[in-house]
């Protein structure tokens, strides 16, 4: 089944190089975020109060991040996560020559993971797993939280950021934001100052890429289409936008998006889905 989730023999979860590549990323922007706010010019000007909120809304962004990333790193919605053997093979089942197997609806082999997932999106490059049905839920969560915190983080490191670029000509400036690396080399600007210019860009590189994500599936969400079915404009599955996020979400999708481990089984079994007939 390959390496990315357990399989039957019992081997442990392993962590593919995109998911190292992320976190070492990760520890990047939060030590020059730390050494911001210690040694630089700290938190944008505001009064007490503001700081209390800027602190509780890191940590509800941070708590929710962390706890969406372990839910959907922990659950495995490859086929080897459910029992299909007894199972009757009805309409819409096809067979997987890789996996040699009979696979439900909407499930796609993943040449990356190897195996097939049951209600396949797609393969998440950033995080080394494939997003189907038992993880598409912590999958949209990390896409929402990961967009407020970057943009948090990208807010708190502003006022380095300007006096950064306030010290440059506004030609320069532009060069400082757009190429670091090349004003580095040429010597316009320090290795901290280097740091700084490239996690904010980091920053705000990935809110976009979060955003763009969010409106993506948040369309597909509605529709309840996955990318695959949107690829071929296939809308079996739609059962009205209320129904669709129940079905991906839970009973209790209005209040999921607040905490991660929140209860809220889904409805299905990722092998039978109702349809629009």
């Amino acid at each position: 089944m390959g390496g990315l989730w357990p399989a039957g023999g019992g081997r442990g979860l392993q962590l593919p190089l995109p998911l190292l590549l992320t976190a070492l990323w990760a520890v990047a922007v939060a030590l020059e975020l730390a050494y911001v706010l210690v040694h630089g010019p700290g938190l944008p000007a505001a009064g007490p109060l503001a700081r209390t909120l800027h602190v509780l809304l890191a940590a509800f962004q941070l708590l929710n991040l962390l706890g969406n990333a372990v839910l959907f790193l922990s659950r495995n919605p490859g086929i080897g996560g459910v029992l299909l053997a007894g199972r009757a093979v009805g309409h819409g089942w096809d067979y997987c020559y890789q996996c040699q197997s009979q696979v439900p609806p909407r499930s796609g082999h993943c040449p990356a993971c190897r195996v097939c997932v049951l209600r396949r999106d797609h393969h998440c490059m950033l995080l080394g797993r494939c997003v189907g049905f038992s993880n598409y839920r912590p999958f949209l969560c990390l896409l929402l939280h990961g967009l407020g915190l970057l943009l948090h983080v990208t807010a708190l490191l502003g006022p380095a950021l300007a006096s950064v670029l306030r010290a440059h000509s506004p030609p320069h400036a532009l060069t400082v934001l757009l190429l670091p690396w090349l004003m580095l080399v040429t010597g316009g600007i320090t290795l901290g100052q280097f740091a700084l210019t490239f996690v904010a860009d980091t920053c705000v590189a990935g809110a976009l890429l979060c955003g763009a994500g969010l409106l993506f599936h948040g369309r597909l969400l509605l529709r309840g289409q996955t990318t695959r079915e949107w690829a071929h404009d296939l809308r079996l599955y739609d059962l009205g936008p209320r129904q669709n996020l129940r079905a991906a979400l839970g009973s209790r999708w209005a209040l999921v998006w607040l905490w991660p481990f929140l209860a809220s089984p889904l409805p299905g079994d990722g092998i039978t889905f109702q349809t629009q007939d």
